[in-house]
């Protein structure tokens, strides 16, 4: 049996190394496709309102991360499952693309609900990168 607080500090560290540290690699690696998409936005973005949302993002993941890792190890029925439809959908919006795994993961949903979810959250995703590309062009033109 792993230690539910080494278990549970690992998630709170980066959210999806508890569940690695528990072999549960699935969980484990689409928690940390999530968060790489919050680094990512973090990152590309040069806003003090895009930084403090996507940080209210990240304790959304990283709560129920640390809990079902803690959970997990303990032998203790889990609480959050990380697999309902509100919490996968709220992901699929605040993260996009990076909440597909997430998405798959989940018994709530039909292949054929995946499927329209995926292409939904990647065509929105395209027209955004389009949008912007487009908007900083035409600024840079104006400028």
């Amino acid at each position: 049996m792993k230690n539910p607080r080494l278990a549970c500090f690992y998630s709170v560290l980066i959210p999806g190394l508890g569940q690695i540290y528990l072999k549960d690699y699935a969980k484990g690696l689409t928690l940390l496709s999530m968060v790489a998409g919050i680094f990512v936005s973090v990152l590309l973005s040069h806003s003090w309102f895009v930084w403090g949302l996507m940080g209210v993002v990240y304790l959304t993941v990283v709560f129920p991360a640390a809990v079902d890792a803690f959970q997990t190890a303990a032998g203790k029925p889990r609480i959050f499952k990380g697999d309902s439809v509100p919490y996968v959908l709220l992901m699929l919006f605040m993260v996009g693309p990076f909440g597909i795994p997430l998405l798959w993961r989940s018994p709530k949903f039909s292949k054929k609900a995946k499927a329209l979810w995926t292409a939904f959250v990647i065509a929105v995703a395209l027209i955004a990168i389009a949008l912007t590309t487009f908007l900083a062009s035409s600024f840079a033109s104006f400028m």
